[in-house]
């Protein structure tokens, strides 16, 4: 296969994209435009008409480093999936905080999904105080609106062990290693998916990891709300016993020293069942904070629909790394950073 075969019209495609990323956007926008009236009806009509939603927000703190972890505090995602819980969350919301302003940052625009990493101007009610926060947050895009919000909330904005590399002051410029870090990590998230290997894909979450991600566990659009290491654990096993994992691409990656954003291709088999050998093919997008430890802390996404696929009309793919006998400077740039 060549390169002609799999984009047949390069200049389509790129305009096509746009288009669809402005649609996404302006669905986006909206919403957030909507959040500024303080109006919970203006901001329920952005939302796709009839669905499938997921509103998902962590509530929760980092557990204890106390030996008897008697003040450990359990991390769990509020997950809002019908219009009456979003509505909820909003009431909630709007008594104790007005978002009246949004400055994006990082700003992706897919045919799917918009993601923001900004500044925000909000007002404490009811002292009126007003106060400024950074966060990420995906709308998830739909036919007439978005699919709902998935956000980190606060998670992770004390950076303790996260913050980036400042110059010296003699004006050193050092290495992104916090980023590399993440980097890593993330790299090693996915090759333990592609290896279904659970322990390894454990080992890159924090024991207490707040999970609240699409599930493809079934066909129709579900999120799975897991508490725990062992509740993520039990979702892969599920995930594996139902599909081979033939290939994992990644799509879009955004790494800061304290997050990492990516939006993944999936290509999987069928183990078993009706649908026995079926190839199927989806893309997900997930937000993961980082935590001291240099674990993922929370995660949250969404997920396109399965569609078919075939495997072997893939490109190939290519490691980015070099050849092994000249790897591992990276582990050793950290160690002496």
């Amino acid at each position: 296969m060549t390169t002609s075969d799999a984009t047949p019209d390069i200049h389509a495609s790129a305009v096509e994209h746009a288009r669809l990323a402005a649609r996404a956007a302006y669905l986006g926008w909206r919403h957030l435009r909507s959040e500024y009236s303080q109006d919970i009806d203006t901001v329920l009509a952005t939302l796709e008409t009839g669905g499938p939603w997921t509103w998902t927000l962590p509530v929760g703190a980092m557990a204890s480093s106390e030996s008897d972890g008697a003040a450990t505090e359990v991390l769990q995602y509020v997950s809002a999936t019908t219009m009456d819980e979003i509505r909820e969350q909003y009431v909630n919301m709007r008594t104790a905080v007005e978002l009246w302003d949004w400055i994006s940052m990082t700003d992706l625009r897919s045919s799917w999904y918009m993601l923001t990493h900004g500044m925000g101007s909000l007002i404490e009610k009811p002292r009126g105080n007003v106060f400024q926060v950074e966060s990420v947050t995906m709308f998830p895009i739909g036919t007439d609106g978005i699919l709902g919000e998935v956000q980190i909330g606060a998670i992770a904005n004390e950076r303790i062990n996260r913050w980036p590399e400042v110059p010296t002051g003699d004006g050193h410029v050092p290495f992104p290693v916090k980023r590399l870090e993440a980097t890593l990590l993330h790299n090693e998230f996915m090759a333990a998916i592609r290896d279904e290997d659970i322990a390894r894909i454990l080992a890159t979450m924090r024991p207490n990891v707040a999970t609240a991600i699409r599930s493809y566990l079934v066909d129709d659009y579900m999120t799975f709300n897991g508490t725990g290491a062992e509740e993520l654990g039990a979702y892969y096993r599920a995930l594996f016993d139902r599909f081979e994992v033939l290939d994992l691409r990644l799509v879009n990656r955004v790494v800061e020293s304290w997050f990492v954003f990516a939006e993944l291709h999936w290509t999987l088999r069928h183990r078993g069942g009706p649908q026995s050998g079926k190839e199927v093919q989806f893309c997900t997008a997930d937000i993961a904070p980082i935590d001291a430890d240099g674990k993922f802390w929370v995660r949250t996404g969404a997920g396109t629909d399965a569609q078919p696929a075939s495997a072997a009309t893939l490109s190939p793919y290519l490691d980015e790394r070099g050849p092994a006998n000249k790897q591992g400077w990276e582990f050793e740039l950290i160690a002496n950073q």
